[in-house]
């Protein structure tokens, strides 16, 4: 399973430092490795269930500068992600982009999951994005299949 998920975040999230341990709780033995930052960019991390590496992320919020900023543009990644969320993943449903224009932070997850059966990581990401929803409510985009709230496919 080779996609990206992204999560738009209207609560914002606690400090990825203190995910693996809520991750744990929901189900076993997550492990969330955070790579420091001095900075204000994009607090960049892995998660792995059992050992074996699950999905990076990338934590994105509006206010980063340095590495989170494209200066040709003139935009933050965050805003950009933000615009093409609006004018091409959306699809222009008035819906969505009224759940987008509330984004305050986005989690981009890469998952890099081998040897695993599709149905079977999908299980093992259920638990992390039903966590996101309760914690930071929002909607996330799943490469090639759409929007979902916490319940749904919008």
């Amino acid at each position: 399973m080779a996609q990206n998920i992204y999560f738009f975040g209207q609560n914002g999230l606690p400090d990825p430092a203190i995910w693996e341990a809520a991750l744990s709780d929901l189900k076993g033995d997550y492990t969330v490795e955070v790579e420091e930052r001095e900075d204000a960019s994009p607090v960049y991390g892995e998660i792995f269930l059992g050992g074996e590496d699950l999905m990076q992320f990338e934590l994105y919020n509006p206010s980063q500068t340095a590495k989170g900023f494209d200066g040709e543009s003139g935009q933050s990644v965050f805003e950009q992600e933000i615009e093409l969320a609006k004018t091409e993943k959306s699809g222009g449903s008035p819906d969505i982009n009224a759940e987008l224009a509330k984004t305050n932070e986005l989690v981009v997850l890469a998952i890099t999951a081998e040897g695993r059966d599709d149905d079977q990581v999908q299980r093992d990401l259920e638990p992390f994005l039903d966590w996101l929803h309760a914690t930071a409510k929002g909607v996330h985009y799943v490469d090639g299949t759409g929007f979902y709230d916490a319940t749904s496919r919008l």
